[in-house]
């Protein structure tokens, strides 16, 4: 696929050419290409396979991905503080053309979405107003413009100007998919996280889930802030960025500025 062809042309070409030889060369991403906008390798770090249990997990960054990957790490494996709970799991490219075969018929497919509207804005209150190592490219882009105090409307028009696949905890969610959503045997969302997980942990281990033990970083809170955040172009900008993730992923595109 040449640049002019490919849907992303303005992803880097060490990037193309890594995901092309994935594409090529591992078992999953020859039945699965990835196409979309962010790198490779960042992808397919984030999807937990787990042969033991017979599940692959999605993993999407903002979505309580630190939560439900501790849990089931914890229920699989029993706890351990040495080791990250997303490394105890399987990447899509270290599996066998069996094991991908298993995936597709066998395994139980999850992902968990969360609307387009509050996870960029958590991600903005979260990965760019605290100190974290994803901040540094947008205050990049805050100094060049001059802006000492960003808001999230600052925040938005980074993101239209080049910074939207700059990481994957604010890029669009249909990007960090390897399967098409129809593929997934459940599709969860961070709106109904207690029920839907349930739902999950039902369907792994056949007991209900419990009480959920929140893991990761502390909650951004981004649900109680879209008034306080939103003006009329960030609206605007979210809307035509994430058009995508309203429109495949089932979200309404609403006002949120009221």
């Amino acid at each position: 696929m040449t640049q002019a062809q490919h849907p992303y042309p303005g992803l880097g070409l060490a990037n193309r050419l890594i995901g092309g030889t994935a594409n090529r060369l591992t078992p999953f991403y020859r039945r699965h290409p990835y196409r979309g906008g962010l790198w490779w390798s960042e992808v397919d770090m984030r999807v937990a396979v787990c042969p033991q249990t017979g599940f692959l997990y999605n993993r999407l960054p903002k979505n309580a991905n630190s939560t439900v990957t501790s849990l089931l790490a914890n229920r699989i494996f029993g706890p351990d503080d040495t080791v990250s709970p997303k490394h105890r799991f399987v990447r899509p490219s270290r599996l066998s053309a069996a094991q991908v075969r298993a995936v597709e018929t066998e395994y139980f497919k999850f992902v968990i979405l969360r609307d387009p509207y509050t996870r960029t804005l958590s991600a903005f209150l979260d990965k760019v107003m605290k100190p974290r190592t994803q901040r540094r490219g947008p205050w990049r882009w805050f100094a060049r413009h001059g802006i000492e105090t960003p808001s999230f409307e600052d925040f938005c028009k980074y993101l239209d100007d080049g910074g939207l696949h700059a990481d994957n905890h604010w890029a669009p969610q249909v990007d960090g998919l390897v399967l098409p959503l129809d593929r997934f045997d459940m599709v969860a969302r961070l709106e109904a996280l207690q029920a839907d997980l349930d739902t999950i942990h039902r369907r792994l281990f056949g007991a209900p889930l419990g009480e959920l033990q929140r893991k990761g970083p502390k909650s951004s809170g981004a649900e109680g802030e879209i008034a306080r955040h939103y003006t009329p172009h960030a609206a605007e900008i979210v809307s035509r960025l994430f058009a995508r993730d309203f429109s495949e992923l089932g979200y309404p595109v609403r006002d949120v500025t009221a």
